[in-house]
C-alpha cells in the first residue's frame, strides 16, 4: 500500500512539474515573441574607399619623413663632460682607427618604401535593435563591425629587425611598433582596451557605440548605457559638445562633415536624465565613466604621430583615469524666436597631455654604433658610481650599470625607423607643434639617465644639431623617441543665444534664419608642452563661435536646400586641441626655426546640401578655412538610386598656404590629403 502511494505521488510530482515546465515553456515562448514583435531591426552593409590623388604619402609614416630621400650630413663631437667645451666646439677625430666619427645618411636607404595609393578600404556593418517593453521602458543597440582588407600593408617593423637590433619591445604595451600595421586596437601601457565595449584586432573591429536602457515617464527620460551625448551641431566645431571625446582612427574628420560627428564621438558608460522642467526649459544632466581620444596608430593612413617615436604610452589605466567621472549639467529654453543654454561640466580632457616618458627599454649603443657607440661605453664604464646626493648633472659620476639601463631611463631608445639627423629631428617636431630644440633641453632636464650618458643642455639649435648627430652615429643609425599621455580634470562652462530671423517677405533670403552664438569659457586648462615638458601648459581659455543656419528654397522645381555659415575663435588652442605657441616652426625640408606661436585661431566653415528634384541625388558641400590661410574642402554628391542602395562620391582637398605662412595654419599638417572617396552602403 505504501509502494502504490508512494508511486502515485511520484506519478503525480511529475505530471505536475511535466504540466509546470510546459506552462513555463509557453509563457517563455510567448513573452520571447512578444518581444520579437515589439523589436525592430535595422542594418546596412558599407564600402567605404578612399584614392590618393596627391602624389604625396603621410608625413608621420615612416616612408615620407622629412629629408626621408635627402643625403644629410653627421659629426660627432666631444660631449662638453667630457672636456669638449661646448657642444659642437671639438670633434671627435677620425683617426685611422675610428673611422665612423663623420659620415651622410639617408634615411630610404635603410626603410622599405610604404606607398597608401588607398588611404581607405573599409568594409564595414552597421545594426540597431530597437526593443520596447513597456509604453516607458526600451532598449536600444547599435553594433558597428568593420574590417581592412589591407589593400596597403604598410611597414612592418619585422623587415628592419636585422638593422640595429630592430625595433625593441619593452616598458609597456608595445603592440602598436613592433610588427605589421595595427589599424584598430587601442590600449593602454598595461596591454588592456582602453574602450570596454570593443573587440579589436589589427585588422578588424567590434563595438556597441549605443547600449542604452531607456526609461520615459511624463516630463522624464532617462538613459542609462554606452552612449554619446550630443550637446553641439556646428560642422567641424564643438564649442559646448564637450562630453564626449573623439575617435579618429577610421578617417580623422574627414568623413562626410554633414553628419556632426556622429562616426567619431567616442561613446562613454553614463547616465543621463532629461527633464522638461517648465514648458520653456529643458534641464539635460549626465554622469558617465570618462573615456578619452582615440589616435590612429603609427603608419595606418591617417597616423597623425611621427612614427619615428612610438606610439604613446597611455596611462589610461595605470593612471587611474579608468575610474573616473565626467559630469556635467545642461539648461536649454525656447521663448517664441529667442532661445539660450548654459551649461557647467567637469571632465577629464579626453584628448589628455603629452609627455616625454622612461623607454623602459634596456638596450645599450653597442654592437650598433660601431666605434662612437663604443667610446661612450668605454667612457660611461670609467666613470665612478653616484653615491650619496651625488647626481651626474653636478658630479662626474654614473646612476646605472650600464649605457643600456640609463637608457631605459630615458625617453630615447636605439633603433631603426628613429630619427636620423638633427635636420630629420626639427623638421619633425615642428610638424606636429612641438619645438625641437625646447624638446630635447626638456628630456635632458626632466631624466636624470640622459644627463648620465653626457648629455647636456644646448644653447642654440647648431649646439643641439652637434648632440643630436652625436647620439645618432654612437646608436648607429637613429634614435626612436617615447612619450606618454596623461589627462588633466578641467571645469568646462559655456553659454549660448539663439535668434529665429523674421521677415514681413515670406519669401526673403533672410526669412526664417537662425542664428547661435555660443562662448566656452575654461580656467586653468593643461596643454601639451611644445618641449613634452611633464607639466604641460596651463592657461585660461575662451571659444567663441557664431552659427547661421536656415533651409532655403531657390525655386519650386527644387527641395529646400540647407545652408550653414560658422565662424569660431579661440584664444589658446587650435580646432584639435593642441596649444597654439606650437605654432610657427618650419616642417619638410628645410632648416630649423624656433616655434614662436601665434595669437589666437580663427575659423570659417560653410557647409550644406541641395537635394534634386527627384530626390536621387543630392549635392553637399562642407570648406573649412583658417583665415591665416589654409582650406579643407569637400565637395559631394549623394545618388539614392533606390532598393535602399545608396552611393556617396567626395573629394577630400587640404591644402595650407593659399595664402600667408603655411606654418601659422591647421591645415599645414594634413595638406599631404587629397583624396576622391566612395560610400556605397545597402539597407537591409
Amino acid at each position: 500500500m505504501k509502494k502504490y502511494n508512494s508511486r502515485n505521488k511520484i506519478a503525480s510530482c511529475v505530471l505536475y512539474l511535466a504540466g509546470s515546465v510546459t506552462a513555463q515553456s509557453v509563457l517563455a515562448g510567448g513573452l520571447v515573441e512578444e518581444l520579437i514583435d515589439k523589436t525592430t531591426f535595422f542594418g546596412q552593409v558599407r564600402l567605404d574607399a578612399a584614392y590618393n590623388t596627391s602624389g604625396s604619402e603621410n608625413p608621420y609614416n615612416q616612408s615620407n619623413v622629412p629629408f626621408q630621400d635627402v643625403e644629410v650630413s653627421r659629426q660627432a663631437y666631444i660631449p662638453p663632460d667630457l672636456g669638449g667645451g661646448r657642444w659642437g666646439d671639438i670633434p671627435i677625430p677620425a683617426l685611422p682607427f675610428v673611422l665612423d666619427t663623420k659620415d651622410t645618411v639617408r634615411r630610404s636607404d635603410r626603410i622599405p618604401e610604404d606607398n597608401y595609393d588607398f588611404t581607405q578600404a573599409i568594409m564595414r556593418f552597421n545594426g540597431e535593435m530597437n526593443t520596447k517593453f513597456t509604453r516607458n521602458l526600451s532598449l536600444n543597440i547599435k553594433v558597428r563591425a568593420l574590417f581592412d582588407p589591407e589593400v596597403n600593408a604598410g611597414f612592418d617593423a619585422m623587415e628592419v629587425q636585422n638593422d640595429q637590433g630592430g625595433i625593441a619591445g619593452g616598458g609597456g604595451d608595445r603592440y602598436a611598433d613592433t610588427g605589421g600595421v595595427d589599424f584598430y586596437q587601442a590600449k593602454g601601457r598595461n596591454g588592456k582596451n582602453i574602450n570596454p565595449f570593443e573587440i579589436a584586432g589589427r585588422d578588424y573591429m567590434l563595438d556597441f557605440p549605443t547600449f542604452i536602457l531607456n526609461y520615459k515617464t511624463g516630463k522624464y527620460d532617462f538613459r542609462f548605457g554606452n552612449q554619446q551625448i550630443a550637446w553641439g551641431q556646428a560642422v567641424f566645431f564643438r564649442t559646448l559638445d564637450v562630453a564626449n571625446g573623439l575617435d579618429l582612427r577610421r578617417h580623422l574628420i574627414l568623413d562626410r562633415a554633414i553628419e556632426e560627428y556622429e562616426d567619431e564621438r567616442t561613446p562613454k558608460l553614463a547616465f543621463r536624465a532629461t527633464m522638461q522642467a517648465t514648458s520653456n526649459i529643458t534641464a539635460d544632466a549626465f554622469v558617465g565613466k570618462f573615456q578619452p581620444d582615440v589616435l590612429p596608430n603609427p603608419n595606418s593612413q591617417f597616423n597623425v604621430i611621427p612614427s619615428q617615436f612610438y606610439r604613446p604610452l597611455d596611462n589610461y589605466y595605470s593612471g587611474d583615469y579608468d575610474s573616473k567621472l565626467d559630469f556635467g549639467i545642461r539648461f536649454k529654453a525656447d521663448y517664441g524666436n529667442f532661445g539660450w543654454q548654459a551649461m557647467a561640466v567637469s571632465r577629464y580632457n579626453s584628448l589628455g597631455v603629452f609627455k616625454w616618458a622612461e623607454s623602459g627599454i634596456n638596450k645599450g649603443l653597442t654592437p650598433f654604433g660601431g666605434t662612437v657607440g663604443a667610446i661612450v661605453e668605454t667612457a660611461y664604464s670609467a666613470k665612478p658610481k653616484c653615491s650619496g646626493a651625488q647626481n651626474p648633472y653636478d658630479n662626474f659620476c654614473r646612476r646605472y650599470d650600464s649605457v643600456g639601463e640609463a637608457l631605459s631611463h630615458s625617453p630615447f631608445t636605439v633603433g631603426p625607423g628613429g630619427v636620423y639627423s638633427d635636420k630629420e629631428w626639427f623638421s619633425t617636431a615642428s610638424g606636429v607643434r612641438l619645438d625641437g630644440l625646447d624638446a630635447l633641453n626638456t628630456a635632458i632636464a626632466e631624466f636624470e639617465g640622459l644627463r648620465d650618458v653626457f648629455a647636456s643642455p644646448a644653447a642654440n639649435a647648431t649646439e643641439a644639431a652637434a648632440l643630436l648627430n652625436t647620439f645618432f652615429i654612437g646608436a648607429g643609425g637613429s634614435i626612436r623617441g617615447n612619450v606618454q599621455r596623461d589627462y588633466y580634470r578641467e571645469q568646462v562652462f559655456g553659454l549660448g543665444g539663439s535668434y529665429v530671423n523674421e521677415t514681413e517677405d515670406i519669401d526673403s533670403f533672410w526669412n526664417q534664419v537662425i542664428v547661435n552664438v555660443e562662448v566656452q569659457y575654461t580656467p586653468e586648462r593643461v596643454y601639451t608642452s611644445p618641449g613634452l615638458a611633464r607639466d604641460g601648459i596651463t592657461s585660461d581659455e575662451y571659444i567663441f563661435t557664431a552659427v547661421a543656419e536656415k533651409w532655403h528654397r531657390w525655386s519650386e522645381t527644387f527641395p529646400s536646400a540647407y545652408l550653414v555659415a560658422q565662424y569660431m575663435h579661440r584664444s589658446e588652442s587650435d580646432l584639435v586641441g593642441l596649444h597654439l605657441s606650437g605654432y610657427g616652426g618650419n616642417v619638410g625640408n628645410t632648416d630649423y626655426k624656433r616655434s614662436d606661436g601665434i595669437s589666437g585661431a580663427d575659423y570659417l566653415v560653410f557647409a550644406g546640401f541641395q537635394p534634386w528634384p527627384n530626390k536621387k541625388f543630392v549635392a553637399e558641400w562642407a570648406f573649412l578655412y583658417d583665415i591665416r590661410g589654409g582650406i579643407l574642402a569637400q565637395p559631394l554628391i549623394k545618388w539614392n538610386p533606390g532598393s535602399g542602395l545608396s552611393v556617396d562620391l567626395f573629394y577630400n582637398y587640404l591644402k595650407s598656404n593659399i595664402r600667408g605662412d603655411s606654418a601659422d595654419t591647421l591645415t599645414r599638417s594634413l595638406d599631404h590629403i587629397q583624396e576622391v572617396g566612395i560610400r556605397i552602403g545597402y539597407q537591409l
